[in-house]
């Protein structure tokens, strides 16, 4: 194919080539989809793919698809396992379900008496122990009855002279009866109708006990086997019992069941060695699956007995259990150490492991298992029950429980080429969904040693490349769409990357190491080339944008704003609007724990050291000379004492502009990391979160092109000029300690979007906000009638901002700083709703298709209309963009709990549903405050009559409050019964603010507390003086004390003894006899 392409004789295909060989294999293909497919193979952006490019894309496309896929498998058993108590000492023989309704034939659609399958059977489960004990359970396995068949023995037949054992227990489900196989070399048959328990009759005289049993049923007539085996199955589909063992030639027989009494009985019998102990069929596919003491799950076809069709490894001891669910296409295997695993069907390879150590059963082997296809529950029995529930056959609900990352989101951006959403996550996972569907096209790690977090991303100018930047410094270059790590960068900073730009086939990067750092894109083979800029910034810098290829801005925790010249690297604006809102100096740090090593590895390279002075003996662009730019040599970097340079003052007219002055002298003072004094931490603290460049704006005093978002919720708009600054501040958010964490705006820049710390996101309209202030409305008037869509004439009047989130503009609309006047006036808010329930960390506008796309710490990637309506959430569900503009779409759960009701009438598109409901909820608030108000309006009517009664109008209100003084004072009231011993009820009042004390739930933890008093401090206790008297007296009793135990005590005779005891017990008998 490809050299019948290459007509040029190249070696590769061009875009044009690569069209014409996709159109002779493919037939009519759009040009875009193979534009996107060409940009996507060619990595290396030299405009040809060659054979290699080609099968190496292909290869690790598929690759990594298949990973994709294997890793986005949901879980089987999502939840826990749920153990339920038995209250008997001998392990669970066998665990039945009992359904209610007898089960009826099962016939295909469209024949006579078919009966349509329903989702889920109603009844019981029943359990029995070795030692007899019945236990009936409820679908949700609530204990309702236990029966102990023992007793049960005893009173309708001989009592055993010995005790017996179950062995199996079957279900007759048709006909209402439950079989019991025992030691007693018997099968007996209970009639479980009507929840009750009764022996009908049994089976006796056989030869041996039975050990295994099955039973089947098509409605008419019914079967029952027995054999010395492990298991023992009838398949209708097969008309064969099947009967496995531990033998190697005989390790499972299909045997045949005549038709009648002259038809020969055929076996088949499936060699294996060490034998089979459990299996299954699935007559869907007509295989069997078994399991033996080999730890190997096979697949055997029923006519093939010499070799299984597939094996499936993975379990550590014997397989005992197995079930195969045909509807899913799923396998479950249960072995002898209590791990379960489920197996995919088609792939034969292992979707969920349950460890044993995740299945609390008890140190016993699992002995019964049920499997309920219908509710796909798996029900294990030790000398406990364990339950695990399987996924329901409700899609919608699970995806609605999904995320797009299984952790919180950094960062996400936007590629217009392949219309593409790129995200990355704190766990280093990156990826790629497709804007139009939702699909995932690509997911990879960035670190394959350690999970490093993803905190910034960009993509490179010929939007091909992805470029990501980790917590421990490392820049990578991928192909992401198929998962290729293309390059990996020179570390120079191990410290956290916040921002990466690529301008000017330069890759700009900046973070937590305070300082901004450029390398070169070069190719494969070529050098690589970088330069660390000089550092002006004292913490951690937050935010990075670029005003087309000439300017660079960077904002920090100190909130200073830096803004650099991108040709020469240097600062030459300085913005904080807590200490003015006029540009200041920028303040050059050297920093003394700067690496030795770095700038001999520059020394090294006479490249970079005679381009850096090149750099510092440009000028700026036309119009940046007006600020004094700051000529550092190489040598201040050697300083041996932590020193801030400071560049010489501003001047607003430059006679020469080719030659520097050289002004005053720069000051230097010490910047020792030392103990926050009071006034340090009083200051506010305006730490900016977000710098965001106006690209369509141009450069003037009275224009506005930068804004930043600080940490007080404000935005601040800056104009870029040396007689500019600080023009206007508005709050952009709701509620203290609420901060714009994400801002984007149009290509024309007319409309702002802002997510904040709460999930909220805003639009605003800034198309006239801070634009030519002092005048120039004949700019203004020429750019709006350029602009062809006004993006604020599509916001429908139902977003219209209401309730309490509505900002009221302020009475005072301008505040004067240092006789700089900045305008408050915020500009108009069109549309307000929550997209998250946690912070916001990246917003996107899409042009194109007028998409809002916003991540957040909810690990989830959601896309917006402009009109604010609900298209997905990536992860959850697909959906067509063209399709659904203008459909309504559901709210998501999470919002649907926390949405005020702003959010949920702009979700629903203007509508309000359960409005009704609450309008009668505040109707019903209204007439109890009204009923409230007529109450105090009573009481105030009925001091107007106390007022007019002439025996009170008599006394004055301060006779009456004498009096009343007079009878607190004695603190006593009469009683016509009691008299003066009457006592009047005293209430003493709780405190306003109780203690914050700890609840609990169980008494035995923590007493309640249902009352408190207030109470003063306790006094220290004084103890009184002793008298003389008395010490005379305590120092004699102890000195006789001394002298009688140092008196040996004569011993008394044992007759001497006895007499004295005779005596006492006389006594206390002649005592009773005279009070009788």
């Amino acid at each position: 194919m490809f050299q019948e392409a290459d007509t040029d004789g190249g070696g590769g295909l061009d875009m044009e080539e690569f069209r014409e060989a996709m159109t002779k294999i493919m037939g009519v293909v759009d040009d875009e989809d193979v534009d996107i497919l060409f940009m996507k193979v060619d990595t290396n952006c030299d405009g040809t793919v060659d054979w290699d490019e080609y099968l190496n894309y292909m290869l690790l496309e598929y690759r990594e698809k298949d990973s994709l896929q294997k890793q986005n498998r949901p879980l089987y058993f999502p939840k826990p396992l749920k153990v339920v108590p038995v209250a008997h000492c001998e392990p669970i023989v066998r665990i039945q379900f009992h359904p209610y309704q007898a089960p009826q034939a099962v016939k295909k659609v469209g024949e006579e008496g078919a009966v349509p399958k329903t989702r889920s059977k109603l009844g019981r489960y029943l359990t029995v122990s070795r030692d007899g004990i019945l236990n009936y359970y409820t679908e949700r396995f609530k204990l309702t009855r236990t029966i102990n068949l023992e007793q049960l023995r005893r009173t309708k037949l001989t009592p055993p002279t010995q005790q017996i054992w179950v062995t199996d227990m079957i279900c007759l489900s048709n006909l209402n009866l439950l079989a019991l196989a025992s030691t007693g070399r018997d099968v007996e048959f209970f009639d479980i109708s009507a929840n009750k328990c009764d022996i009908v009759f049994s089976l006796t005289g056989l030869e041996g006990y039975v050990v295994v049993m099955d039973y089947w049923t098509d409605g008419t007539k019914g079967t029952l086997h027995s054999t010395w085996c492990h298991q023992i199955r009838f398949f209708p589909e097969l008309n064969a019992v099947a009967t496995c063992c531990a033998s190697d030639q005989t390790a499972m027989v299909l045997t045949s069941i005549p038709h009648s009494h002259k038809s020969k009985v055929y076996n088949s019998a499936f060699q294996l060695r060490k034998g089979i102990l459990c299996f299954d069929y699935c007559a869907e596919f007509n295989i069997i699956v078994t399991g033996g003491f080999d730890r190997i799950v096979r697949v055997w076809n029923p006519y093939v007995t010499n070799c299984a069709t597939c094996q499936m490894k993975g379990h550590s001891t014997a397989v005992t259990h197995i079930s195969v669910n045909s509807e899913i296409n799923k396998i479950i295997s249960i072995s002898k150490d209590k791990n379960v695993r489920v197996w995919d069907l088609q792939d034969c390879a292992c979707l969920q492991n349950i460890h044993s150590r995740n299945m609390p059963l008890g140190r016993f082997p699992i002995f019964s298992v049920h499997y309920n296809q219908d509710t796909h529950t798996l029900v294990m029995g030790t000398f406990v029950i364990g339950v695990l529930h399987g996924v329901v056959d409700d899609e919608d609900t699970l995806d609605n429980l999904k995320t797009s990352h299984e952790h919180s989101l950094c960062t996400a951006i936007y590629n217009p080429n392949f219309k593409q959403v790129v995200s990355g996550c704190h766990n280093g996972i990156v990826s790629a969904w497709d804007i139009l569907t939702g699909d995932k096209v690509m997911q990879f790690q960035t670190s394959t040693e350690k999970s490093a977090e993803v905190t910034a991303m960009s993509i490179d100018g010929n939007k091909r490349r992805l470029i990501t930047g980790s917590k421990d410094g490392v820049i990578r270059l991928w192909n992401y769409n198929n998962g290729a790590l293309l390059l990996t960068l020179p570390v120079l900073d191990e410290n956290e990357v916040t921002g990466i730009l690529y301008i000017n086939q330069r890759i700009y990067v900046s973070g937590w190491s305070k300082k901004v750092m450029w390398y070169l894109d070069v190719k494969e083979d070529d050098e690589m080339e970088y330069r660390v800029w000089n550092q002006y910034h004292t913490e951690d810098i937050y935010s990075m944008d670029a005003h087309g290829n000439k300017m660079l801005v960077t904002a920090s925790y100190s909130g200073d704003i830096i803004v650099w010249n991108i040709d020469s690297g240097r600062a030459f604006f300085r913005f904080n609007a807590s200490e003015s809102p006029r540009p200041l100096m920028p303040n050059r740090v050297i920093d003394d724990s700067r690496s030795f090593e770095a700038y001999e590895a520059c020394e090294s390279c006479p490249s970079l050291l005679s381009r850096n002075d090149e750099e510092d003996s440009m000028e700026g662009p036309e119009g940046f000379s007006e600020t004094l730019l700051h000529n550092s040599s190489p040598q201040a970097g050697r300083s041996s004492t932590s020193q801030i340079e400071m560049p010489q003052e501003f001047t607003k007219e430059v006679e020469n502009k080719s030659t520097k002055s050289p002004g005053p002298k720069p000051k230097e003072r010490k910047a020792k990391l030392g103990p926050m004094g009071d006034e340090q931490l009083d200051k506010p603290r305006l730490a900016v979160e977000k710098a965001l460049f106006l690209g369509t704006r141009e450069r003037s005093p009275d224009t506005a092109i930068l804004l930043t978002s600080a940490a007080d919720g404000y935005i601040y708009a800056w104009s870029i000029h040396h007689q500019g600054g600080l023009l206007g501040k508005f709050k952009a958010v709701h509620g203290e300690a609420v901060s714009i964490s994400s801002m984007s705006t149009d290509l024309e820049d007319q409309m702002l979007l802002t997510g904040d710390s709460k999930g909220y996101i805003m639009l605003w309209d800034i198309g006239k906000y801070c634009y030519c202030m002092q005048g120039g409305q004949e700019v203004l008037a020429q750019a709006q009638q350029k602009e062809t869509v006004k993006l604020h004439s599509l916001i429908p009047k139902y977003c219209k901002l209401e309730g309490p989130r509505k900002i009221v503009p302020q009475n005072v609309t301008e505040q004067v700083i240092d006789g700089w006047a900045i305008s408050l006036v915020p500009p108009r808010l069109l549309s307000s709703w929550r997209g998250h329930v946690k912070s916001i960390v990246s917003l996107v506008y899409v042009e194109r298709f007028r998409l809002i796309v916003t991540a957040s710490l909810d690990c989830n990637v959601r896309v917006w209309t402009i009109k604010g309506g609900y298209v997905g959430t990536f992860g959850q569900a697909t959906w067509r963009v063209r399709d659904r503009m203008d459909i309504p779409s559901d709210v998501p759960i999470d919002l649907r709990r926390v949405g005020s009701s702003q959010t949920l009438k702009v979700l629903n598109q203007g509508m309000r549903p359960h409005w009704n409901c609450a309008r009668r909820i505040l109707y019903t608030l209204t007439l109890q405050r009204q009923q409230a108000s007529s109450m105090s309006s009573a009481a105030d009517h009925l001091q107007e009559l106390v007022a007019t009664d002439p025996r009170i109008a008599k006394y004055t209100d301060e006779q009456i409050e004498a009096t009343w003084d007079k009878w607190a004072f004695k603190g006593k009231q009469k009683s016509c019964i009691l008299g003066k011993s009457y006592k009047q009820k005293v209430r003493h009042h709780l405190p306003t603010f109780p203690p914050d004390l700890q609840t609990s739930f169980s008494s035995r933890e923590q007493l309640r507390v249902y009352k408190t008093i207030h109470m003063k401090s306790l006094l220290p206790i004084i103890q009184p003086p002793v008298p003389d008297l008395l010490k005379e007296q305590l120092q004699k009793t102890q000195e006789g004390a001394d002298a009688i135990k140092q008196i040996k005590p004569k011993r008394m005779p044992r007759r001497f003894l006895a007499t004295c005891n005779a005596l006492i017990k006389k006594k206390a008998v002649m005592a009773r006899f005279q009070k009788k």
